[in-house]
């Protein structure tokens, strides 16, 4: 019995990336943990969309059963749309796009629920539709669209409530009391599914990608002892090869992106290994590179999959957190100080000590200027510790 239940979920997770190399979206599902949840909406959406229009064509050809009604042929239909129009955006590594277009055919599905029900206040089906529809708007876009998000719904349900009440929209759909309940737990049932996949694939995504860094970096420290080098141009032209994490070049690239979108407030943290030259002339460079290692380990694991770490020069890190206030900011310092407290208590002989610098950039300010004061605030309070050499 022990061994069947492993061999089931081994058997299923091989179908699933079966499943996923054939439809061309593999390497987007192992992109991170907004990456994940879309390709797994994408795929709810088609499943969705083929397993009912199916049904309702079966029940428009079939004389034995009850005619499909034309408003769920329209909802259903035009699911599976999204669907596959989302599946061409993640095929085409565009998964700003495709978190959109999810986002625009959950909206369109639950509006039209509403007004075809014909009394949005009392309408389960609504209800649970924009609570779904609320979270995934906070996982899956950016904060201008977020604002969008949320202003349409209100817009669209105190819309539909008023024209309700005043009598200007008529049912379209007429259920009976037991209707009425099939549709709620059915409602209820899906929307609960979808909630709970997306939370699998999002404890999935922060499960496995620290562990994902760490399994490169081991390999990339194989290679340097090794003395292999690697062939996959892209990689080296935007990683460390020691550490593996992002280098200069991509940090400076990447900077330049976040700059001019929309993803502010950006918080910077600029780190620097306190005495690394001293450790390289007192112990060699293999010491202070398994140092460097050690510390881009730490750093992988303190940090989100969205987070730009990268390695900045030869004792300096410099990270990017996109979506991250003052607030935050002191939340993932501490987070940092408490994972470096307890490396440090199981390396005693080899401890990391770092000296850190950060600001946090709001819409309308410099990203540049805050980069700057981050450097500065680093030089500050490297002037203050006493630091081996």
């Amino acid at each position: 019995m022990n061994r069947t239940q492993p061999d089931f979920f081994v058997e299923t997770g091989k179908k699933m990336t079966k499943l996923l190399k054939w439809l061309g979206i593999q390497e987007a599902f192992q992109k991170g943990l907004i990456a994940r949840i879309i390709t797994i909406l994408c795929l709810l959406y088609i499943a969705f969309g083929i397993i009912f229009v199916s049904a309702r064509l079966v029940m428009t050809i079939s004389p034995a059963l009850p005619d499909a009604h034309w408003t769920d042929m329209l909802i259903e239909s035009s699911i599976l749309l999204v669907g596959v129009v989302t599946l061409f955006y993640i095929r085409a590594d565009r998964m700003q796009a495709a978190s959109r277009v999810i986002m625009i055919g959950l909206f369109f599905a639950v509006a039209l629920q509403a007004y075809f029900i014909g009394d949005p206040a009392s309408d389960v089906g609504a209800a649970m539709g924009l609570q779904l529809f609320a979270i995934l708007a906070i996982l899956l876009l950016d904060r201008r669209d977020r604002w969008i998000a949320v202003l349409l719904v209100i817009a669209v349900f105190i819309g539909l409530n008023i024209l309700s009440t005043s009598g200007k929209i008529l049912p379209t759909i007429s259920l009976t009391p037991a209707g009425k309940v099939m549709f709620a737990l059915f409602i209820w049932f899906s929307v609960s599914v979808i909630i709970a996949l997306v939370l699998m694939a999002a404890m999935g995504a922060m499960r496995r990608e620290p562990q994902l860094i760490q399994q490169r970096l081991a390999q990339m420290e194989q290679s340097a002892n090794a003395g292999s080098v690697s062939t996959d141009l892209s990689y080296i032209s935007t990683h460390d090869d020691l550490t593996g994490l992002f280098n200069r070049l991509f940090f400076e690239t990447e900077f330049s992106r976040l700059e001019k979108g929309r993803q502010y407030p950006i918080s910077i943290i600029m780190a620097e290994i306190a005495g690394l030259d001293g450790i390289k002339k007192a112990n060699g460079s293999r010491a202070a590179d398994q140092l460097k290692i050690n510390s881009a380990r730490l750093f992988a694991r303190a940090f989100r999959q969205e987070d730009i770490v990268s390695c900045y020069s030869e004792d300096e890190f410099a990270i990017l957190l996109p979506n991250t206030d003052q607030a935050a900011l002191g939340v993932v310092m501490n987070r940092i100080e408490k994972q470096l407290a307890a490396y440090n208590q199981s390396h005693a002989q080899t401890p990391i000590q770092f000296v850190f610098g950060s600001s946090t950039t709001n819409q309308g300010e410099s990203l540049k200027e805050k980069l700057r004061a981050a450097k500065k605030q680093l030089r500050q309070e490297k002037s203050r510790e006493i630091i081996p050499q």
